[in-house]
């Protein structure tokens, strides 16, 4: 869709719908539409509104089975519009807006505090302590647990579609993707984020209903890691990079695998945890009732439950009471910057290298 598209239709839907008042700025873009800041009539606060075009009713998602999308670690939506508009079918879905953004892009909390915070090289210049990481975690399979228990399987869990609030509630979003995989014999990836994407999806075969699951498992491995160690697990340089196949996969996985092992400073559990849900081999991924019963994942964090009660009108302090306790641990600085810009050359003139 592009902006007057959209611009179009969404004063289609102001006209016909009184109860809105305005639509503000953008909040996101998609393949399949846009989400805007919407302000209604008699909501105290302003919502988010995504507009979107179904050209196919495989593709209705979120909307189909928003009765079953109830968690409080999922966006909770409000409202569904539908507009007929020039043969085609538009839906509008108001859903709750979260005071901060994703976990990929900086909000203005995480930027303030440097929490989170990328710079060039992108590394983080503070590290999310085990702790932390966990207590995210837990949070992000709270909400997969819903869509486990009613056979629905997301297919694009990433730190972009992680939203957060002001106290640090963990929202999944961007169920454009919703499959529910109940009455199928098998089924094929329809699509994700190239990054995020299994060695399954590259192979293009159609899967057993719990190798389909499994997906998402491998995503959630590929989350932790970006929100671990500062990068993407599979790095890309654009969407069809012909390094990108089910072989090529299979080798940066085992790569990538061996390197988490050797991470200084990480608990044993926690490279357990993850070296799991990455395993380029479906059958080798955990169910998840083994995934939910996880003896990483079920390590105490009620004290950071109390810190965020405690400090949640005190941001400065939340974040020194973090980075005291070790949940959050600054990196250090290379003494020579140009150490990593010489590396990163070399890396991309080996993969010139490897293309010829």
């Amino acid at each position: 869709m592009n902006g007057i598209e959209v611009d179009s239709i969404l004063d289609a839907f102001k006209k016909e719908n009184p109860s809105i008042l305005y639509f503000g700025k953008i909040l996101g873009k998609g393949a399949y539409g846009q989400v805007r800041e919407v302000k209604l009539k008699d909501a105290q606060k302003i919502n988010a509104a995504k507009i979107i075009r179904i050209d196919d009713d495989d593709n209705l998602g979120e909307i189909k089975y928003i009765e079953l999308l109830k968690s409080q670690n999922i966006i909770k939506i409000n409202q569904v519009l539908k507009k007929e508009e020039n043969r085609k079918t538009y839906y509008l879905i108001i859903m709750e807006k979260t005071l901060l953004r994703d976990l990929s892009k900086l909000s203005e909390f995480f930027f303030k505090h440097n929490l989170l915070k990328l710079i060039n090289e992108k590394t983080f210049d503070e590290q999310i302590g085990e702790n932390l990481l966990r207590f995210y975690t837990k949070q992000i399979i709270n909400a997969m647990k819903v869509l486990d228990d009613n056979y629905l399987v997301h297919f694009d869990i990433k730190p972009d579609n992680l939203l957060i609030t002001i106290n640090l509630v963990i929202k999944l979003s961007d169920f454009g993707l919703l499959t529910n995989i109940k009455d199928k014999d098998k089924i094929r990836i329809p699509g994700g984020t190239q990054g995020f994407l299994s060695r399954e999806y590259y192979k293009k075969e159609l899967l057993s209903n719990e190798d389909a699951k499994k997906q998402d498992y491998f995503a959630l491995g590929s989350t932790l890691y970006y929100l671990k160690y500062g990068e993407h697990m599979l790095k890309y340089q654009r969407m069809d990079d012909p390094l990108f196949n089910a072989d090529k996969i299979t080798q940066l996985l085992d790569k990538r695998i061996n390197s988490i092992k050797s991470k200084p400073l990480t608990e044993q559990n926690f490279i357990d945890f993850i070296c799991k849900l990455i395993q380029f081999d479906p059958e080798d991924r955990p169910i998840f009732e083994e995934i939910y019963r996880d003896k990483w994942l079920n390590e105490n964090v009620d004290i950071i439950r109390e810190l965020f009660f405690f400090y949640e009108n005190d941001e400065e302090k939340l974040i020194m009471e973090l980075q005291k306790s070790d949940y959050l641990i600054k990196k250090k600085k290379e003494s020579n910057p140009k150490c990593k810009k010489f590396k990163f050359k070399k890396a991309n003139k080996a993969i010139k290298q490897e293309k010829q």
